[in-house]
């Protein structure tokens, strides 16, 4: 951005972050996981253009003018709303990869997996692993 980053354009930015933000965690809270696929370029544009406009920020935050104070009062939200949307997000990631696990190993269980050679034979030796019985008693 070329211009210099006014308090009005600061929280205008701030401002759309944190309705995308909202709409995100609402959608992943609904289970909506289209919503939340739909809402990422516009969250990871957003996050690239306060990033990019707040590099020289450094005038409007500083001081003790009503305008500044608020401003670091509603970045320091913007950081909370962040930080829960990325521990949903983790949450929902993590979710996600214990049901592709699980799928996994019922698609493994369910199978003809080690009854067939490569060529289509059928296999000769045990299946299964053998099995090891304590007979220490």
């Amino acid at each position: 951005m070329t211009d210099r980053l006014t308090h009005a354009r600061a929280n205008q930015l701030i401002d759309q972050l944190s309705r995308v933000l909202r709409d995100e965690i609402a959608a992943i809270g609904r289970g909506d996981l289209a919503n939340v696929e739909t809402l990422f370029p516009k969250k990871a544009q957003l996050l690239e253009d306060i990033e990019t406009a707040f590099v020289d920020a450094g005038p409007l935050l500083e001081g003790d003018e009503p305008a500044s104070t608020r401003l670091r009062q509603r970045l320091a939200a913007l950081q909370t709303l962040i930080r829960s949307d990325l521990a949903l997000l983790r949450r929902m990631t993590e979710a996600t990869g214990a049901v592709a696990r699980e799928i996994e190993r019922i698609r493994d269980r369910h199978s003809l997996n080690g009854l067939y050679t490569r060529d289509g034979a059928a296999q000769t030796g045990p299946v299964g692993q053998p099995q090891r019985l304590d007979q220490s008693v």
